[in-house]
């Protein structure tokens, strides 16, 4: 889970607040995950004294092309609570596919794209090769990877040989 730091100095508004609104911001290029759900958020001070947010995030690739949306509708959803809402993009600690929460993972079988592996901490070699997807659709591993470019950055096309099915893969990194 995301490092969260609050910092308040009242009680009018806490973290918990905060958490549960982002809960709500879907990420634009898989509208039934959250981005709190898809790890990107790094941390949260709250500055009630100022009636100010900030917010710090690591999108899922350098060049995501929703990366504007994302900060936008994070602000738009967090000016409920203040005025003054910052949005900060750093690439200090990089995102991986780990960072997917488990509700996330079942999100996205949900809509037909089989979520990636589990890398953990050794080499980031093309995964999507080496280790057998499962199709989204009925759970087999009879399946092959048609395209490592899929629509977004963030995906590959497959397809599976028992039910026939094309699938999006969401990458390992």
């Amino acid at each position: 889970m995301s490092e969260i730091i609050a910092q308040s100095s009242s009680d009018s508004l806490n973290e918990q607040q905060v958490w549960e609104a982002l809960q709500h911001v879907p990420d634009p290029e898989l509208p039934a995950i959250s981005v709190v759900d898809m790890g990107i958020i790094r941390q949260i001070e709250i500055d009630a004294a100022h009636s100010s947010i900030r917010i710090v995030i690591t999108p899922t690739f350098a060049g995501c092309p929703a990366l504007s949306q994302i900060r936008e509708q994070i602000k738009q959803c967090l000016l409920a609570f203040v005025s003054d809402v910052e949005v900060v993009v750093s690439m200090q600690q990089p995102w991986t596919s780990d960072m997917l929460s488990e509700g996330a993972r079942q999100k996205l079988k949900g809509v037909g794209i089989a979520p990636p592996p589990h890398v953990g901490r050794g080499p980031l070699l093309p995964m999507l090769t080496q280790q057998a997807l499962t199709c989204p659709y009925c759970g087999s591993q009879q399946t092959a990877l048609e395209n490592p470019f899929g629509p977004t950055p963030c995906r590959a096309i497959a397809y599976c040989t028992h039910c026939h099915q094309p699938f999006e893969q969401f990458k390992p990194i």
